[in-house]
């Protein structure tokens, strides 16, 4: 079996990739969605000549091509470009031998997964925050929540006055002690701003605080780890595996946050979740999209080190669950890992007609 086209598809914000071969057999993928149609260039222009006309198993060897042919535009944009057809190639491979991709990962270490509901918002007040969660926690049955303090990437700034620690106050004093409170802090703060709100937030037993200084400066994160009992998370942003290792080393995080659609797909969060393990830390991917939800289904399935309650995106989505045929839904907290072959989702067709021309 061969590679035989590589295609990306913008369907605003949603960037999927569609690797199609001389078998028949169509593998998906998604890239992260920022700056979609600049990741969609490096798919089209950087990686099919490179992947086109191999076997579609070769994955280990492909993306090594991916990423190191075109050294010269590596970087964040890159790798997002990498990780949609890495993700279609297991997608090829499952689909080829009929089995789920978790099987392919490692097989199954849990297949029933707990979920966090993730707030993307800090244009809401706290008591809204605090509403909207406990009416998720009642419906939907999540047992942990996170919301987003801080507002401008290092600029040390709220999104109004006292937010950051009244909206977890809030929140705790609405959900009670039982339900797992995480702070998302986006890159926000300087390491003394950061450790001031920490100790704050401590008082409120928060599970985790993540990001809680620009991803850029791992030693201004590494003070805030060394300051907090809390523990501190972070990843989302970074593609390479010297970086993962750098990170780890430093003890800048506790909890590592490798994302399969920004950070070169499977392969490369494996190795992250190997890395992981060796420095004592726990994996807790990123993750907000649709198909890259799916994924991450299947990495957390095969990977022991994610214990944690791993992350749903709370807000609407312009496609979200109408992009499959087969939607996964939330079950008492829990999203159970599809068992078809490949992604185990079948793509609507019909919501391809709103791809963007590139």
């Amino acid at each position: 079996m061969k590679i035989t086209q590589i295609t990306p598809l913008f369907l605003d914000p949603t960037l999927l990739v569609r690797v199609e071969t001389d078998a028949g057999i169509v593998g998906w993928g998604e890239c992260s969605p920022m700056n979609g149609p600049v990741v969609a260039a490096h798919v089209r222009h950087a990686l099919a000549r490179i992947a086109i006309g191999r076997d579609p198993f070769d994955i280990e060897a492909i993306v090594e091509d991916l990423s190191v042919r075109p050294y010269k535009i590596a970087g964040q944009s890159h790798a997002m470009a990498v990780s949609g057809v890495e993700i279609a190639l297991w997608d090829i491979m499952g689909k080829a031998l009929q089995v789920p991709i978790y099987k392919l990962l490692g097989g199954a270490y849990r297949k029933r997964i707990r979920m966090y509901a993730s707030s993307m918002r800090r244009d809401i007040s706290p008591r809204d925050e605090a509403d909207r969660l406990a009416r998720l926690v009642e419906e939907k049955g999540f047992t942990a929540v996170k919301v987003r303090v801080g507002q401008t990437y290092g600029f040390d700034a709220d999104a109004a006055p006292g937010r950051s620690v009244a909206v977890v106050r809030e929140v705790r004093k609405r959900l009670g002690d039982d339900i797992e409170i995480m702070v998302d802090g986006n890159s926000c703060f300087r390491a003394p701003r950061a450790i001031q709100l920490g100790r704050r937030l401590e008082e409120y037993n928060v599970f985790h605080f993540e990001e809680p200084c620009p991803y850029t400066d791992l030693d201004a994160t590494a003070k805030v780890a060394a300051a907090l009992d809390l523990p501190i998370a972070g990843g989302e942003q970074d593609w390479d595996l010297r970086r993962f290792k750098e990170m780890m080393a430093k003890g800048a995080v506790d909890i590592v946050q490798p994302d399969v659609i920004k950070a070169g797909g499977f392969s490369v969060c494996k190795k992250v979740a190997a890395l992981a393990e060796a420095f004592g830390c726990v994996c807790t991917p990123h993750q907000t999209q649709p198909l890259g939800t799916i994924a991450n289904l299947h990495f957390v399935a095969a990977t022991p080190c994610c214990r944690y309650s791993q992350e749903c995106s709370i807000e609407p989505h312009p496609i979200g669950d109408a992009l499959f045929l087969n939607p996964v839904p939330v079950v008492d907290g829990h999203m159970t890992v599809p068992e078809g072959p490949g992604l185990g989702v079948e793509i609507n067709e019909d919501m391809l007609s709103r791809a963007k021309p590139l």
